[in-house]
């Protein structure tokens, strides 16, 4: 459809062309006048339905097209490559795009027939020196303090109330369920040791939140339709920032290595350090003003870069 839509707006300006020159050449009488006026008027509604029909490609590979994401990030041959040579960036599109997606959908079949309950956890000393968790269908907020205890605010999502028990252990925040159902975790605001070997956090239709802490391993979050907030956070490894519709912000940091990326979603870093960051966007802008990166990679589809 697109290539057919190309080629009637490359026939309509040869046309258009044609008419001019010949006006040149002599006086265009009224009838040219005329179908000169309904031919460029039908070039512009040609057009107009190019941009329609690419908008809704677009949003239909972002809402429901992890094939069509993949294709165009895939492997050698796909489009991207061919055309933009940006291989890396396509590769790393389709696998947040499909990972995210993929945890989004299969997160809300699992939500639909449970009910929410707030419980409380705490332990009075973190015996494990990281921590992970995912969330669904809530908020995330994780901050470091100091403390050796662990303590936890959550929704449970559960069939029956009551049925689930919450408690940390190998690292992170597990459910036992009497009757052997399924149970979720839902909003969570979790206190934990400000130094930890690494950190790991992922949220579907929430926000994550993360501050105070000093890692020293790599350290992942991954949003979907939510915001990603970093604040006064050391690592001397990688942070990874990825969110699906959404912003990410970083505050205040100081890091070693960087890789930041939003799809339908800005990008913004304040009072942050790290020797190499790669910021990277589809639709939407990056920002890095008053931050000192020095080796940056910034690459952005369809948005604006100030540094």
């Amino acid at each position: 459809m697109i290539r057919k839509l190309i080629e009637l707006v490359v026939l309509s300006i040869l046309v258009v062309g044609l008419v001019y020159l010949v006006n040149q050449v002599g006086p265009m009488g009224a009838d040219a006048k005329t179908a000169l006026k309904y031919l460029w008027l039908g070039m512009i509604g040609i057009i107009a339905l190019g941009i329609v029909a690419g908008t809704m490609i677009a949003l239909t590979a972002i809402i429901l097209g992890i094939p069509f994401i993949k294709s165009l990030a895939g492997a050698e041959g796909g489009f991207w490559s061919r055309k933009h040579r940006g291989e890396k960036m396509a590769g790393a599109i389709g696998e947040t795009v499909g990972g995210a997606l993929k945890g989004a959908f299969s997160g809300l079949s699992e939500i639909k027939d449970l009910t929410g309950r707030k419980v409380e956890i705490s332990a009075d000393k973190y015996a494990y020196d990281f921590f992970k968790v995912k969330t669904l269908n809530g908020d995330l907020t994780i901050i470091g303090h100091d403390s050796p205890g662990a303590k936890a605010e959550l929704e449970i999502m559960e069939k029956e109330e009551g049925d689930t028990e919450a408690f940390f252990e190998d690292g992170e925040i597990k459910l036992k369920t009497k009757s052997g159902s399924k149970s979720l975790i839902g909003d969570a605001k979790i206190y934990l040791p400000g130094k930890l070997a690494r950190l790991s956090a992922e949220s579907v239709n929430g926000d994550i939140t993360i501050g105070d802490f000093s890692t020293g391993s790599d350290t992942v979050f991954k949003g979907v339709n939510g915001d990603i907030l970093v604040e006064r956070l050391k690592n001397t490894a990688e942070v990874s920032a990825k969110t699906v519709s959404g912003d990410v912000e970083i505050r205040e940091s100081q890091l070693n290595s960087l890789l930041t990326q939003s799809i339908s979603g800005d990008v913004l870093i304040r009072e942050t350090a790290a020797e190499s960051a790669v910021i990277k966007t589809v639709s939407g802008d990056i920002d890095y003003t008053g931050s000192d990166i020095k080796n940056p990679s910034i690459k952005t589809v369809s948005g604006s870069v100030k540094k």
